[in-house]
């Protein structure tokens, strides 16, 4: 999509939805509609029915930050849960090769995005939210705050105050309101005060991760020079450089 191209979620998207295959085995089925597709995101083993998600088409005009891209298997480890394991099998939408501020990117689960997400860097019509207008539908991304390059390092010194200041960039995700949510995995986030123009988008927020909302972490940030988080480190959730 044109980054200056205004593109609304359907009402019908990440509704769950079964595959044709599985959906004749019941005596009631439903569809997806909205202009959606029933995508399966993961395939289990052990698991005889698929579950998957209404989705944008390949190739959507609607692509949006935030819309999964990969699909993959899982590989389940019944005796210990926690050693399931997940292997990518392909991608179906955000193609572009690198983050810019016109097309979409997928980023990797990696970083911690399940099934993928799809990314665009913030323009400048973006960060002064000009497709928020009065009495029109809420459009389905918005600049939020994303972690930059920064982000692990900043929070191992354990000083919030300069992890937000330097570590934390704008960067498109998916809008969301009161009656209009995240995916189950994340929240919404509202925007700071001091973000400029934010009172033009009162009362909607930023899908975000709950591990970026630092003291709701109950699991202790992952300290960067560890050989577990060096794989990762200069990720970042969404910006692959200062914004």
């Amino acid at each position: 999509m044109d980054a200056g191209e205004i593109a609304y979620a359907p009402a019908e998207m990440a509704m769950p939805c079964l595959m044709p295959e599985d959906a004749a085995r019941f005596g009631q089925t439903w569809q997806c509609g909205g202009g959606t597709v029933c995508t399966p995101l993961a395939t289990a083993s052990g698991v005889r029915t698929r579950l998957a998600q209404c989705l944008l088409p390949k190739d959507s005009k609607a692509m949006f930050s935030g819309h999964p891209c990969l699909a993959g298997s899982i590989a389940s480890n019944e005796a210990q849960p926690f050693n399931d394991r997940y292997t990518i099998a392909g991608q179906f939408a955000a193609f572009a090769s690198d983050i810019s501020r016109t097309a979409y990117t997928c980023r990797p689960p990696k970083i911690g995005v399940p099934a993928g997400i799809a990314y665009r860097a913030c323009d400048d019509k973006d960060r002064s939210f000009a497709a928020f207008k009065a009495g029109k539908p809420m459009p389905n991304e918005i600049c939020g705050l994303v972690g930059g390059k920064k982000f692990d390092t900043c929070v191992a010194t354990n000083n919030f105050d300069q992890c937000l200041g330097g570590a934390v960039n704008r960067g498109n995700r998916p809008a969301c309101s009161a009656d209009h949510f995240c995916r189950e995995d994340y929240m919404c986030q509202s925007l700071p005060a001091d973000t400029p123009g934010a009172a033009k988008v009162k009362g909607i927020g930023f899908c975000s991760p709950t591990y970026f909302i630092f003291q709701m972490r109950i699991d202790n940030h992952a300290t960067p020079w560890a050989s577990a988080a060096r794989a990762t480190m200069g990720a970042g959730f969404g910006a692959a450089q200062e914004e």
